[in-house]
């Protein structure tokens, strides 16, 4: 939810202030809000809706605690870079214990040729 304020949150208008109000105020507010978390959603789901993306995972509901295996997630940000989901999950970082990091595309990692002696 966006409150907008004009001189500061909760603050009274003179006449001028009134007729004129600071849209930069206004709008620093409201991209304060924190991050949209999707619904729940598996692997395949995630992969499909982000294809080669990096996605940072919140909720989520692992099968054990030994393997990376898991059977629902809320996608709390998503992007092309490393960088860009956790950022967008930054601001949930105090309302959630663990925030999960994956690649939904391919593993690509470079060819190695062994030479045998």
């Amino acid at each position: 939810m966006c409150l907008l304020g004009f001189a500061g949150i909760g603050g009274k208008l003179d006449a001028q202030q009134w007729k004129e109000p600071n849209l930069p105020i206004m709008m620093e507010h409201c991209t304060g809000t924190a991050p949209i978390v999707s619904d729940p959603l598996t692997w395949t789901e995630i992969c499909a809706r982000y294809p080669d993306e990096w996605v940072a995972l919140v909720e989520i509901d692992w099968v054990n605690e030994n393997d990376l295996d898991f059977r629902s997630a809320r996608v709390a940000g998503h992007g092309k870079t490393r960088k860009a989901p956790l950022d967008q999950a930054r601001p949930l970082r105090e309302q959630y214990d663990e925030i999960g990091h994956f690649f939904t595309g391919p593993i690509r990692a470079p060819l190695r040729s062994f030479l045998l002696p």
